[in-house]
């Protein structure tokens, strides 16, 4: 096994000085025991007890439970190693993240209120829209829909540059979190705080969230290129509940609002369906019967919507998928063009533009996960310390 080089969870270290509670409690039983026994059993009793008693496979036993508990926390860390996909420079050491703003904190100093600078923008919007409802919180992706779709976001944003982003949740109602802007660091804090029905409604209702973006999100952009960035398992409360041609019907007004809004507004729809087809048990949740709901991925219906808005399908069955690659080269192509424009001197704005600048890309290494190594380990110590005796071995005597 090659060399660990990261932990997924290493503020567990600290679970490791519990080791020394668990010491203490066997220590203080041992003693607990030897009083009782020195205060109600004979002598003779105690001797005869003592005797049969074996002291190293009793401090074994122990040992091994320790051991155990070790190897338990250092798995629960997930250690990991051999980065197997890296995101390096080029080759002349030039690929590294910035604004297209070429402000510098010199020119802010040089500059008075009201002056202003010229600066680049990217001329595309991007709002994602994120499902937040409970079958977000299936675990069939690791560790669940919802942080993999976080996940899957800060990876596009690890390759933008100048683009306008927006952050909108649904669930039964959308909920606007952070409208088109250009700070990044700001939509990442946001994002990071989602949470399941976090706007504090349940249920799944797709059709209020496109609306809500296509009528309102987009509408004071100057820019050309517009995309929508859904990120959903394709579950609809409405749409489920229907049969037969109401079914179809409803599917259809959705198809038409996806089709309406490329036509007349040149925003493309791109759907990112998130789960597996074979789905999974949705925890906490239970149907009018009072039997686990489960939730599976509703590839067609997600299809259906991109392919009607001129967007792209990208569907995500497991943990490998290189978002910012799959931007790059399916969405941001179309339209990859900077835009100038002049501001006013805000020293705050020009300040937050320059900290944007000094970014360096964040390098993106994909590790092989090791916590396994450890668990089984515990696991076979555990198993071996039940078959270990505390008691000797009675010879009998030759006849």
């Amino acid at each position: 096994m090659p060399g660990i080089e990261a932990y997924g969870n290493e503020n567990l270290v600290y679970l490791f000085f519990c080791i020394f509670l668990l010491i203490g409690l066997f220590v203080w039983s041992y003693h607990w025991k030897k009083s009782k026994m020195d205060a109600f059993a004979h002598i003779a009793s105690m001797k005869k007890i003592a005797d049969s008693i074996s002291l190293p496979g009793r401090i074994i036993k122990r040992v091994c439970l320790c051991v155990v508990y070790l190897l338990l926390v250092f798995s629960l860390m997930r250690p990991q190693g051999a980065p197997d996909q890296e995101l390096k420079d080029d080759e002349n050491g030039l690929d590294k993240k910035t604004t297209s703003s070429s402000i510098s904190l010199e020119d802010i100093e040089k500059k008075e209120s009201g002056d202003k600078v010229k600066v680049k923008e990217n001329a595309r919007d991007i709002v994602f829209l994120l499902d937040v409802s409970a079958s977000m919180a299936a675990p069939d992706l690791y560790p669940n829909r919802l942080e993999k779709a976080k996940y899957m976001i800060r990876d596009i944003l690890s390759c933008l540059d100048g683009e306008h982003v927006a952050l909108v949740v649904f669930t039964s109602v959308p909920s606007v979190k952070c409208i088109l802007t250009l700070d990044y660091t700001y939509f990442k804090q946001i994002l990071d705080d989602v949470s399941i029905n976090d706007n504090d409604y349940a249920g799944t209702k797709f059709m209020p969230a496109l609306k809500e973006i296509i009528d309102r999100q987009f509408d004071f952009s100057e820019n050309k290129f517009k995309d929508l960035i859904v990120i959903t398992d394709g579950g609809d409360t409405t749409f489920e509940s229907l049969k037969g041609t109401e079914k179809d019907t409803f599917e259809k007004s959705f198809f038409d609002l996806a089709e309406k809004a490329y036509t007349e507004n040149n925003i493309r729809i791109h759907t990112i369906g998130i789960g597996t087809k074979a789905g999974a048990i949705v925890q906490g949740v239970k149907d009018e019967n009072g039997n686990p709901v489960k939730s599976s991925l509703n590839e067609e219906f997600l299809k259906g919507i991109s392919n009607h808005a001129k967007g792209v399908y990208i569907a995500v069955e497991d943990s490998n998928v290189n978002m910012a690659d799959i931007y790059k080269k399916y969405i941001a192509p179309e339209g990859q063009t900077d835009i100038e424009k002049e501001i006013a001197v805000d020293s705050d704005k020009l300040k937050e533009l320059v900290q944007k600048q000094k970014e360096e890309e964040e390098q993106k290494v994909v590790y092989i996960e090791y916590y396994i190594y450890p668990l089984f380990l515990s696991i076979f110590i555990l198993i071996a310390e039940f078959f270990i005796p505390e008691k000797k071995r009675i010879r009998r005597a030759k006849q």
